[in-house]
Formats: structure tokens, sequence, C-alpha cells
């Protein structure tokens, strides 16, 4: 059978996601409480690989086991009990035999949260701007990136995706009285950098060190080898991944 889990992280002490030679990553975790409650390994596939110090409010994976000794709607409370307090399993639910946490997903949502008035509580999920930003650019920014676009000038150079082309159906500012700005944005695909590098170089623009043609140029004329610039990772989580109706995971 297939299990998805729902899963929440605070990644700052995680070198990421996914399982390599450092053992700690949100992957690795889990799959080590895994084996605690099956008395075996088992490989978990998540939706998408977040990078070192990158958060998750909604993050889907999933893994296979003949059979479960615990109801599979309380799994996720046993594995609560082996992980530690910065990786919270927010439910379980048996899948489709086509389910797939990753290829299956259609829509990723992120939030990006700046502040222009430093909070020690939020240093770790939050990117202290010290400069003053115009809000107004970045909602035209933000109204140039929807729909489908090359995102090369938007992406690490290393990215071996032949396949550059996202389509963005959300991209949007809001400004909260706290001095948070938060931008929520949503597609069918990402890659590797994609949100922080857009985030970054906007703030350029917005704080006056760009002006915006630069951005458009970046958009219109793809290039792998722009230079942009890459906002730090603690502003950023993964809020939500969706699938279609016939999927989606019943939480």
């Amino acid at each position: 059978m297939k299990i998805a889990l729902l899963v929440q992280y605070e990644g700052s002490a995680y070198h990421g996601w996914q399982v390599q030679s450092d053992p700690e990553t949100i992957q690795g975790h889990i799959e080590r409480a895994l084996k605690e409650i099956f008395g075996k390994q088992i490989g978990l596939i998540g939706s998408g690989r977040t990078d070192s110090g990158v958060h998750a409010l909604g993050q889907v994976a999933h893994f296979e086991v003949d059979t479960c000794n615990i109801p599979v709607e309380n799994l996720w409370k046993a594995l609560n009990r082996q992980l530690p307090d910065d990786i919270r399993l927010m439910a379980s639910t048996k899948v489709h035999d086509d389910f797939h946490s990753r290829f299956a997903a259609k829509r990723r949502q992120y939030l990006y949260q700046i502040t222009t008035i430093p909070n020690v509580l939020n240093r770790n999920t939050q990117w202290y701007v010290r400069y003053n930003l115009d809000i107004s650019k970045l909602d035209k920014l933000s109204e140039h990136i929807l729909g489908e676009h090359d995102f090369s000038s938007f992406c690490y150079a290393g990215t071996e995706t032949e396949n550059m082309v996202c389509n963005l159906t959300t991209a949007s500012w809001e400004v909260h009285p706290s001095g948070v700005m938060s931008f929520t944005i949503a597609g069918n695909r990402f890659l590797h950098h994609m949100v922080r590098m857009l985030v970054g170089s906007m703030v350029e623009v917005a704080r006056g060190k760009w002006d915006m043609d630069h951005f458009l140029a970046l958009l219109d004329k793809p290039n792998r080898q722009s230079h942009v610039i890459t906002a730090p990772a603690n502003g950023l989580a993964l809020f939500q991944v969706s699938y279609s109706e016939a999927l989606q995971p019943e939480w």
C-alpha cells in the first residue's frame, strides 16, 4: 500500500530535505522514524527537495509498505514520537496506487517573508532587509511573472533540467502592519533556487538598485548565465502541494 504524509518543519538546523552523507536532513530523520516503526529501511519520496534552511508548512511525502499494524490515519502520531520537535507530521493517509508525491503534483505554493523591522524571534523565518522597498514596484513585477515563461535566468546555473518553462498562477505581495511583507507564489513547477532568485531580484528593483527594465530583460531573454540576486533561504517555506481530485490525499 502507499501512504502519504503531510509534513511541517523548521529547516534552520537541517541540510535540506534530501538524504545525503550528512545525517541532518528532513528525509533522513523521517526515514529513521519509519525504520523504528516498521523494523526495516523504507524509502521516502517528497514532493520537492527544499534546500538547507528552507521551511515547510505543507510538504507531502509518500512511501510504500506491504502492511501497517497501526491504523494509517494514526501513523503520523506514532512517527512524531520518534522525531525532533522542529519536524512534525500533521497527517497520514492511504493513497491511490497511482499517487506520487512529486510527479503527480499539479500545483506547488510557496511563501516568502521579508521584514523591514528586525525581530529576533523571527530571525529564522524572515529575511531582514535594511532598505526601504517600493511595494508598487514589487506588485508590478509580480504581474509580469504570471503565466508561462522560460525562467532560465532565475535558476541555479548547475541545474541539469532541460525544460525551464514554468506556469505561474499566483504571484502577489502583501504588506502587514507589523512590517512583514509576504510573497505568495504558486505554479505547476519550480526550478532550483527559482523562488529565492525571483525574490532577491525583485528586491533589487524595489530598493532602487536595478531598474525595472533590467528585471524584465532577464525574464524576456532567458540566460542561464545571468547574474541575479538570491534571497536567503530562511525566508522561504513550501506552503502547499496540490494534486488532481482523483489523487488528492484526504488528510
